[in-house]
Formats: C-alpha cells, structure tokens, sequence
C-alpha cells in the first residue's frame, strides 16, 4: 500500500504530465488532436486514482484541496470517455492544474518534514 507521500508524488506528477501535453497548444490543437486527447485524459484518471485513495486524515488536514473535485473529473474520464467535454477538460487543465501542482509540492514538503 502506498502512503500519502507516495501517493502526493503521483499525483504531482500526472498535473506536470498534464501541463507538458498540453503547453504550447491552443484549445483549437487540442481538440483536434486524438493523441493530446487521451494523454489529458489518462493522466486525469492517474490524477484522481491517487486523489481517491489518500487517507481521511490527509484530506481533512488539506482541505482546500478538492480531492472530490479531481475525483469526479476521474470518473468522468473513466466512465465516459467517449463523449467527455473536452472543453471542460481544457478548462480544467488551463486554469486548475498548475495551482494544484503548487499546492501539492508544498504539502509534499510538508509530509517530508514530518518523516524525517
């Protein structure tokens, strides 16, 4: 079982993925490329697998994060992959990701200190 650290690494990792497929495009790039499409989309499902499984304790702690949020658009993506919004999804990736990837990198400072 991965802990909380490991699992804020993860997700750290799926917004920098997100931010790479998709710097440099315009929303008319995006929705016209399949392949940016599913990489968005796959690396949203790792996003919200990892939000989903952090522990209650960590959620409480850190509740400006909206861990529901990120889990919902997971399952949108998973579950409805086919006729996803890819505007929300655009939206989601423009103007929410880079602010979570910052307040995930110091909450995984945070968690560090407490390890050591």
């Amino acid at each position: 079982m991965l802990t909380d650290l490991q699992r804020i690494e993860h997700m750290i990792e799926a917004a920098e993925l997100l931010l790479r497929f998709t710097s440099n495009l315009t929303v008319t790039e995006y929705i016209a490329s399949a392949e940016k499409q599913y990489a968005v989309k796959f690396a949203f499902i790792m996003l919200g697998e990892d939000a989903a499984t952090v522990s209650e304790e960590l959620k409480l702690k850190y509740s400006d994060i909206p861990w529901g949020e990120i889990k919902g658009m997971r399952n949108i993506v998973a579950h409805n992959y086919i006729k996803t919004d890819e505007m929300l999804i655009w939206e989601a990736v423009s103007s929410k990701i880079e602010p979570l990837r910052q307040r995930l990198l110091q909450i995984k400072a945070e968690l560090q200190k407490t390890e050591e």
